[in-house]
Order: structure tokens, then C-alpha cells, then sequence
């Protein structure tokens, strides 16, 4: 049973919000205008990647629930 949960938890996407200016970045959409896959996680877009709306780096934004 350990594995199954481990697994839902593992499936769960996050959110995370420019604290600059509020654009949120969904895990689960992904960001394809920019070629960010749907499903792609925060740790996995590239250090250099900036907010498509305010131009900050990824030191900007903080994970949120919703």
C-alpha cells in the first residue's frame, strides 16, 4: 500500500505564483507557449527561465495551494 500512496502523492502538481506580479505557473498545464510541457515540475524548467509577465527568475516565485 506504502507504493500506491507514494505514487498519488508523487502525481500531485503544484502551483507556483510570482510574488512580483501574481502570474500563476501550473504544474499540470505546463506553459507550451514557451515550450514548457503540460506536467512539467517546477524543478525541471531551466534555471535561466523568466516570469512570461514580469520578467523575474524563478528566485520570484513560491509554491501555493489553492
Amino acid at each position: 500500500m506504502e507504493a500506491a500512496t507514494a505514487t498519488a502523492v508523487a502525481g500531485e502538481f503544484k502551483q507556483w505564483v510570482c510574488i512580483i506580479c501574481g502570474w500563476v505557473y501550473d504544474e499540470a498545464a505546463g506553459l507550451p507557449e514557451e515550450g514548457i510541457a503540460p506536467g512539467t515540475r517546477w524543478e525541471d524548467i531551466p534555471a535561466g527561465w523568466r516570469c512570461p509577465l514580469c520578467d523575474v527568475g524563478k528566485e520570484d516565485f513560491a509554491m501555493v495551494e489553492f
